[in-house]
This record gives C-alpha cells, sequence and structure tokens, in this order.
C-alpha cells in the first residue's frame, strides 16, 4: 500500500487563502453607469480645483489628510509637465470619516487661491493656519461634493474617475 505523505503546508496555505478571501472587503462597484456619473459630475465641475488644460478629463476625489491622495498629488506635480499638458485634471475635495479633514476642505474651498493652500496642506510646503470657516456657500459646496460622491459610490481616495469609469 502506498500512501502519500500529508502535505501540511499546501493544507495551510490552501486555508490560509480560503480564510482572507472569506474576510477580505469586498471590492466596491462605481454605483452609476459612465454616462450617468459624467452627468452627476458636470453639478460640481465649478466647485473643482483644475490643474493642466489637456484635452481628456480626469476627475479625482481626494482628502487633503490621506496619505494615498498626497503621495498621488504628489506625483501629479512631478510629471506636470507631460500630464498637464495632456490632461485636464479636475480635484475633489471629499472627507474621508477617518480622516476628520472637513475643517482642512473647508479651509481649502473658502480660499481665494485654493491649489496654493491645498498645496499647502497635502503637500507640506508651509504651514498653513485653519480658521473655523463659517460661510453658507463654502459649506454647500462640500455637502453638494459629498452628495455626487456618494450617489457615485466613491468609497476610496483618491478615486479616479476618466470618460465616467472609476479606475
Amino acid at each position: 500500500m502506498n500512501k502519500t505523505p500529508f502535505n501540511y503546508r499546501k493544507y495551510a496555505i490552501s486555508l490560509l487563502f480560503c480564510m482572507t478571501s472569506l474576510f477580505a472587503t469586498p471590492q466596491a462597484k462605481q454605483l452609476l453607469s459612465p454616462e450617468d456619473t459624467l452627468k452627476l459630475i458636470e453639478t460640481i465641475k465649478d466647485d473643482a480645483i483644475i490643474l493642466g488644460n489637456g484635452v481628456q478629463e480626469i476627475h479625482i476625489f481626494i482628502d487633503p489628510l490621506c496619505k494615498m491622495s498626497q503621495r498621488y498629488l504628489k506625483l501629479l506635480y512631478k510629471r506636470n509637465n507631460e500630464i498637464f499638458s495632456e490632461y485636464t485634471i479636475y480635484l475633489y475635495l471629499n472627507e474621508l470619516k477617518a480622516k476628520k479633514s472637513k475643517k482642512h476642505i473647508l479651509n481649502i474651498i473658502h480660499s481665494e487661491s485654493k491649489e496654493r493652500i491645498l498645496c499647502d496642506i497635502m503637500l507640506g510646503t508651509t504651514n498653513t493656519v485653519l480658521e473655523k470657516i463659517r460661510d453658507k456657500e463654502t459649506e454647500n459646496i462640500f455637502q453638494e461634493i459629498s452628495k455626487v460622491a456618494k450617489k457615485i459610490g466613491v468609497y476610496k481616495r483618491p478615486y479616479i474617475i476618466i470618460n465616467g469609469k472609476a479606475k
């Protein structure tokens, strides 16, 4: 009788794979069609911080205190000659609840030089003093972007949309 020895290593790897797939966070899906997503984005486009002037549009939801959003912005500025001539990038400030960045976002939205304050906060170029913003228009912009993000299904930052499709 020829018995094959039990392979504990294969068993452990298989068990680990099954457990991680059971407890893994499901990948959230974009809730709207690309066409509906673009229509909805049109409603907040005027509230975006715009970088570049290329033909192709990219829409990105970011949180100023999110490390991944900060890395992404740093990469954009590092490659700005290539990227900003090919693309127009629309940045929408959208809070991740865990980051508690509403005060930062309101300061950026309320600022006369949004891009400068955004870079100060996200790239740490200066120590920006944050004010308590009590402006109804600024608060409305914050709320509208949040509503659109929720309808689209924005679940991470940066959340990148090209041609209406999340990437």
